[in-house]
């Protein structure tokens, strides 16, 4: 890839030729990272949740749970690659709409060098790019959303005059109910699409025409089996969620730091400082700057909100303002270009180290989840570790092939890891006042008069025997899983048998009758 980068407009490439170059070189080392390293715990989890196809979960929308039930369904494989494979096409997708929608606005090079510094950003390369969480489906239609606007709102960038108006406005409305549907940070769209319509004089036009509100129409319907399973759930998930945001007792001006530097690290700082800038300047221009005010109405309300909001509620997390940056990539690729064809060297230079630097940290943070060869006291990679140590475990015991034993977790986090460890063979509760999905999966009433493995970290597991005592007749010790990685212990799981669970342990949710 640093080839690319030698020459102001490298000679002999098409501006499309170089960016399907780029993203090429990237959707084979996210295949390769894809299929070495184990699942995350939220990939764990959203896999182990997926086994049970429903219109809702409580963490998310559906569709990135539904689009792992359908890999599995078609391949019956739960590999990491196989359940990554279309999370990483999807952003390859990403990839090349942010390209077209970088040319349309500001030419040829200016969408090349927008795909480039996408996929040299961490979140964007890591999370984003090929792991199994919503953010991946979520960026995909937004950037289609986000197409079809342009072709509305600029159609002198994309050739002449926008023949079917309606169906444009009816598929960025399908795209948003989507986008929504991966993840609710997709409702940002919609407000930014109607900031935009109502700041912008030329534009407003559009609230007479029967196109933006048959699309909204369409999205809501896209978006309904979410609103129906939270409407059968006591509004469980959107509760959840935008508690996050309640008056937490007094202010904290601290964690809008910490977030900031966050979102920084995650961007990585030689993209997040310049893009802070171009959005700045896009606001500051208004809706003189066209474009560029479009971009800035559609970044603006997740990187404004979630950077606010840990002033007062939840500190919140680095990567939940993604979306938003999503937008201004074009920007950057914009000043990119321009520089590159002024005969500027600082962003040729720009290019080849931070292709190189993210290229290394790659490496280190590769060859590190995959081997452990540093020494860390409290591994952080431990989370990318695969559990398939327990089902040897257990298996050697012969409790998975009792049909009255089930087993228990006492995080959500480790339910996750457990259950994508033992691939189903066994059901798994947790039993814990946060259960999050799980406790929409099972019905502990119905596991009565069964044994348990009680299982979990060292350090979640100090009070288990106390905690459970009570929902059991008897706990006794069984012994401890050993999990590994490239054939060296790296810890272990302590293991308790429950025998006769009572069946009443009380889950904060579902209510049932």
């Amino acid at each position: 890839m640093t080839k690319v980068w030698s020459q102001a407009q490298p000679q002999g490439w098409t501006a499309a030729g170089t960016a399907a170059a780029i993203i090429l070189a990237a959707v084979l080392l996210r295949l390769f990272i894809g299929a070495t390293m184990g699942m995350g715990v939220d990939e764990s989890y959203t896999v182990s949740n997926a086994r049970q196809l429903s219109l809702g979960y409580f963490d998310h929308p559906p569709l990135h749970q539904w689009i792992v039930w359908a890999t599995v369904a078609l391949t019956g494989s739960e590999a990491p690659l196989v359940v990554r494979l279309p999370f990483i096409l999807m952003f390859a997708g990403t990839s090349w709409m942010m390209f077209l929608l970088g040319r349309a606005f500001f030419g040829n090079w200016a969408g090349t060098w927008a795909a480039a510094a996408l996929n040299l950003s961490a979140v964007f390369t890591l999370s984003a790019g090929g792991w199994v969480v919503p953010d991946g489906p979520l960026m995909f239609f937004m950037m289609a959303a986000a197409l079809c606007l342009a072709r509305l709102f600029f159609p002198e960038k994309f050739g002449g005059e926008t023949r079917h108006p309606l169906l444009l406005w009816l598929a960025a409305g399908l795209f948003i109910g989507l986008a929504t549907l991966a993840k609710y940070h997709g409702v940002f769209l919609g407000l930014g699409i109607l900031l935009f319509v109502l700041t912008s004089a030329p534009h407003r036009r559009w609230l007479a025409h029967p196109g933006p509100w048959l699309g909204a129409i369409l999205a809501l319907l896209v978006f309904s089996p979410a609103l129906i399973w939270n409407w059968q759930n006591d509004w469980v998930s959107l509760a959840f969620q935008s508690g996050r945001g309640m008056p937490s007792g007094r202010l904290r001006p601290e964690l809008v730091l910490q977030n900031i530097v966050g979102q920084m690290a995650w961007l990585l700082p030689w993209i997040f400082i310049p893009m802070a800038w171009l959005l700045f300047k896009a606001l500051k221009q208004g809706p003189k700057g066209r474009e560029r005010w479009f971009l800035a109405c559609l970044a603006i309300g997740p990187i404004a909100i979630f950077t606010i909001v840990p002033l007062w509620g939840s500190r919140g997390l680095p990567h939940w303002q993604a979306p938003g940056w999503l937008m201004v990539f074009p920007l950057l690729g914009a000043l990119l270009a321009t520089r590159l064809a002024e005969g500027r060297t600082w962003p040729r230079r720009w290019l080849k180290y931070s292709t190189v630097t993210l290229l290394a940290l790659l490496a280190f943070a590769w060859s590190h989840v995959v081997t452990g060869w540093v020494p860390l006291p409290k591994d952080p990679t431990h989370e990318a570790v695969d559990w398939t140590g327990l089902e040897q475990a257990l298996e050697s015991r012969g409790l998975l092939d009792r049909p009255d034993v089930f087993v228990v977790s006492v995080r959500w986090l480790e339910g996750g890891k457990i259950d994508y460890a033992l691939g189903g063979r066994a059901p798994v509760l947790v039993l814990t006042r946060d259960p999050r999905h799980f406790a929409f999966r099972f019905d502990p009433r119905d596991f009565q008069g069964q044994d348990a493995v009680i299982v979990g970290r060292e350090r979640s597991m100090e009070k288990a025997a106390a905690t459970y005592a009570p929902y059991f007749e008897e706990i006794e010790p069984l012994g401890e899983a050993v999990i590994g990685r490239m054939g060296r212990e790296e810890f272990r799981l302590p293991m308790l048998l429950g025998k006769g669970f009572k069946g009443d342990y009380p889950l904060p949710f579902p209510q049932r009758d």
